[in-house]
């Protein structure tokens, strides 16, 4: 399973070009990691992905130490895609290992390779949470302490002697990092109850959790406690996305058709959650016992499970539930041992099989789905590309601006640059990043950004005016149609206008039939 997972995973990203359709949220991670690489420390504490920033810091070092490199900013400027590369490759390998790892804790723990199978099978759980595995983001290492830390939780709640205080140790660290990774997964904290057979292992994973993530925070991304919670709180008190809209928790015109489309994405791990929830209750009536581990185990899964439902909810994003999406197989192999409890004339290899063949029914979905989204976007960011050269191609003089949203392989690093280094960096830091580049690129990078309303040169803001001055002709591409607003002073210069292949072109001083045919010649 884990060898599967690794060939799938680097087959999946080979066809996500890094500058294309994924940039978002990839480029905010490899320039944060730049970034503190660099030695400005990280810039982002809004999800955190703390993690994910300090993998990224060690690629660059270790890639410019041995390269030999000078300034390591115009160094990891000029290899930025590539780091993004090794940035997922990187989290394929420790995924892979956390599987590797964690299938043979649950397969000692149960005397059963087939239980092993069944907790790496939530690999493969959803598309979706396979894409986010995949790629530069958070959900990646989260998935990977998930997985461990659940294969800990499948050994604490079985093992016939009670947890030692090192297991509590190790699960307050796993718990500690995979906080520090993203917020979401504080409703892991739950899973401690597996620990309460030796209350000095549940009071080790107390402590060291709350000491772990503190510590960790404040060494590398101390944002995590001044500013990150904050964020949290704005996110709790406002009904919109990222603390935006109107005061109060939820908006109930969204929740419950929110509610309804994940369970719709994923009707099978409802499914799992809710026997889950059957067997755990069954037990603990039928023994008049609340305080048996197997149960409190299940309970808590039900309930993070159901912690995950209401806050993605609340604020939608499908992928949002990729914890209790990765933690189905465990949870499965939990269930499988409850039945065997409740009714042991069930045989073990009947409940194995039919588990079993659940996982391989979603796993082989899931990669139907992947190789249907892998394949959708390489065309898509195939056309990008080929614009890119149609442009330089038509007008190798003209100023070329591309936008986020257009799939150009030259653009990718102004989303990080917006999500880091605009937002959080002093003026000579921007100054630095902007001579950085400058000393690596001939041609300048321009950027029509449609979130900050901002060209920017290399950077550094600018505007239409001067690049008319500058240039006998601009090409700019934008992903829909520019109005008095958005076209930043564009549409000023009575542009000429026209589409390919869905993205917007507009140019001055150049036919834009022009480009349009300079596409249809590149191959």
């Amino acid at each position: 399973m884990p060898s599967l997972y690794l060939a799938a995973t680097l087959l999946y990203s080979a066809y996500q070009a890094v500058w294309g359709v994924q940039v978002d949220p990839e480029s905010a991670y490899t320039m944060n990691g730049l970034a503190m690489a660099a030695g400005y420390g990280s810039l982002k504490f809004d999800h955190p992905g703390t993690t994910t920033t300090l993998l990224v810091a060690l690629i660059v070092r270790g890639w410019a130490l041995v390269a030999g490199a000078g300034d390591i900013l115009a160094f990891g400027l000029e290899h930025y895609d590539a780091i993004t590369w090794a940035g997922r490759t990187g989290e394929a390998l420790a995924l892979t290992g956390a599987l590797l790892a964690g299938g043979l804790i649950v397969g000692r723990t149960t005397q059963s390779a087939i239980a092993a199978m069944l907790f790496q099978a939530g690999a493969f759980v959803h598309s979706d949470s396979f894409h986010f595995q995949t790629v530069l983001a958070p959900e990646s290492l989260m998935a990977a302490f998930a997985l461990f830390g659940m294969a800990i939780v499948i050994k604490a709640a079985l093992d016939a002697r009670p947890p030692g205080t090192g297991l509590g140790v190790v699960s307050g660290v796993i718990f500690a990092v995979g906080f520090s990774t993203k917020y979401l997964y504080l409703p892991q904290a739950l899973f401690a109850v597996c620990l309460l057979r030796n209350r000095r292992a549940f009071v080790a994973a107390t402590i060291a959790g709350a000491i772990g993530f503190v510590g960790f925070s404040l060494i590398f991304n101390p944002g995590t406690i001044t500013r990150g919670f904050g964020w949290l709180a704005q996110i709790a008190t406002h009904k919109g996305n990222y603390g935006e809209g109107e005061p109060g928790f939820i908006d109930f015109g969204i929740f419950w058709s929110s509610m309804a489309a994940i369970v719709k994405a994923a009707p099978l791990v409802l499914a799992v959650y809710v026997v889950a929830a059957a067997v755990a209750l069954a037990w603990c009536v039928r023994s008049r016992s609340w305080r048996d581990s197997v149960s409190l185990t299940l309970g808590a899964a039900v309930l993070i499970y159901a912690a995950h439902l209401v806050a993605t909810s609340k604020h939608y994003a499908v992928h949002y539930m990729l914890l209790p999406w990765v933690l189905t197989g465990g949870v499965l192999v939990l269930v499988v041992v409850q039945v065997r409890r409740l009714v042991p004339a069930v045989p073990s290899a009947a409940l194995s099989l039919l588990a079993g063949s659940l996982c391989v029914a979603i796993s082989a979905g899931t990669l139907i789905e992947a190789r249907g989204a892998a394949l959708h976007s390489y065309r898509l960011n195939a056309i990008g590309a080929r614009l890119s050269k149609a442009v330089v191609a038509a007008g190798p003089a003209c100023a070329n601006v591309s936008s986020m949203f257009v799939r150009a392989p030259e653009n990718d690093m102004n989303h990080g640059w917006d999500m880091t280094v605009q937002l959080w960096g002093d003026k000579a830091m921007r100054d630095r990043f902007s001579a950085a580049y400058a000393s690596v690129f001939r041609i300048p990078l321009l950027d029509h950004n449609g979130y900050t309303r901002v060209l920017k040169n290399n950077f550094r803001p600018d505007s239409y005016a001067k690049l008319a001055a500058d240039y006998p002709c601009i090409v700019v591409r934008a992903p829909e149609a520019l109005d008095a607003e958005s076209s930043i002073g564009l549409l000023g210069l009575n542009p000429d206008h026209c589409l390919i292949e869905g993205i917007h072109v507009y140019t001055v001083g150049l036919a834009c039939a022009k480009v349009g045919s300079s596409f249809l010649e590149q191959r």
